[in-house]
């Protein structure tokens, strides 16, 4: 196995935050970026990138990988996924450097090739499945995080959000990589004859969904992030959803107890859906005592606005309701998305996108982003829409029986 022998010494801190002080932040919590040296070289000479975002960029990617597929007997695909994951990481605080829809070269990887190293000895249609998935979360990620986000395609893809909870959950689960990263947990670990169904996929990137954005939500509504569950349920239902999701997960883990292979995948939720908030630089846990969940103040905000810890903070652009046919500026990326439907966007999104119906009591905006600190930055949903999606989660143990016939057979209340 390769050593992990990289370490560099560099404030985490992007070059306008250098003074520490100035931001509440004391000089001495200096991050030590530890990463492979495989990547030593990797996203050099990519303009918009200092050194210091470059360093923070590779050891945020591997504490992240290291922390959602934490064993594995395939060091190429395991590096390839690294890779997958750097790229990701970099569109969620500077979206103006991705460019999907032109082509598979990004940040100087060649997209296919990393297709192929982590997917191609899967059977089917599966690789062009988990790379459409990946195009999709680079192509809406870039739109929040750039100075598109008054584009028709965003304007479109955060109303998709709240046309239902079961539409939420499969964009969620393209956004977040919950299915690219099970998938991929599996192959890292030459795992390759293991398949689920599509409803299958749902039930498992729902429970790491509720469970990531429960614990997620002060840094969400700190960033003004239209993706996060509870922006759209009621946040009052947070602890209930987490506890149901949970148990759901132990009692598929206690299923799945003597298959090697699906232990990945429950570990991947497991720890998606908690520890990584402690074991990660990029999350608050030592800055605010030790504490997870801890509600956001105007410092973090503006933290957020200056890409602190790699955060990007999506706040409203001003703009006048109305005006042109109720449509946003830019039409361009939104064309081209659904002209290139079968590359850029997972099965069914370009429909979703279309779609014009939508409910007259909940806040729809031209622009989307937080107005204000303690926001989300989506759909506003009306009362009883909100209550309607409450009733969808709290029939996770039931969707979820139905799905997987053997948690039938452990505790599980339903």
């Amino acid at each position: 196995m390769t050593a992990l022998s990289k370490l560099d010494s560099v404030p985490a801190l992007h070059n306008d935050h250098k003074d520490t002080a100035k931001n509440g932040i004391p000089p001495s919590k200096v991050d030590t970026w530890i990463y492979p040296p495989e990547v030593e070289n990797d996203l050099q000479g990519i303009p918009g990138l200092s050194d210091e975002a470059i360093r923070e960029t590779l050891a945020a990617s591997w504490e992240y990988t290291r922390c959602v597929i934490p064993a594995y007997t395939n060091w190429d695909r395991y590096i390839a996924f690294y890779r997958v994951i750097i790229i990701g990481i970099v569109a969620e605080f500077n979206g103006s450097l991705i460019d999907v829809s032109s082509s598979d070269h990004i940040l100087g990887y060649d997209m296919g090739e990393l297709y192929d190293t982590l997917f191609g000895e899967l059977p089917g249609s599966a690789r062009d499945e988990m790379a459409r998935d990946y195009r999709t979360f680079l192509l809406t990620t870039a739109e929040k995080t750039s100075n598109r986000r008054d584009s028709e395609l965003f304007r479109r893809f955060v109303n998709s959000l709240a046309t239902s909870p079961k539409n939420w959950f499969r964009i969620r689960d393209a956004d977040a990589l919950s299915r690219f990263t099970l998938v991929a947990a599996l192959t890292c670990n030459d795992f390759t004859d293991i398949w689920f169904s599509e409803d299958q996929f749902q039930i498992l990137a729902e429970i790491a969904g509720t469970l990531y954005d429960a614990v997620a939500f002060f840094k969400h509504r700190a960033e003004g992030e239209t993706n996060n569950t509870y922006a759209y349920v009621d946040p009052s239902l947070r602890e209930d959803a987490y506890r149901r999701a949970r148990e759901v997960l132990w009692a598929l883990d206690v299923a799945w107890a003597r298959s090697p292979g699906h232990l990945h995948a429950i570990n991947f939720i497991r720890l998606v859906g908690g520890p990584v908030h402690m074991m990660m630089r990029r999350y608050r846990f030592i800055e605010d005592g030790l504490v997870i969940g801890k509600p956001e103040t105007e410092q973090v905000v503006d933290l957020a606005r200056h890409h602190y810890k790699l955060w990007n903070r999506v706040d409203s652009l001003v703009r006048p309701e109305g005006g042109d046919d109720g449509k946003a500026k830019d039409e361009g990326s939104y064309l081209d998305a659904i002209q290139q439907k079968d590359r850029l966007l997972y099965e069914g999104l370009a429909e979703l996108l279309q779609e014009e119906e939508k409910c007259g009591r909940c806040r729809y905006k031209l622009s989307y982003g937080a107005e204000r600190s303690g926001q989300f930055g989506g759909v506003e949903l009306c009362e009883e829409c909100r209550k309607g999606w409450g009733v969808y989660i709290a029939s996770l143990p039931q969707r979820a029986a139905d799905a997987f016939p053997e948690i039938r057979g452990t505790q599980l209340r339903l």
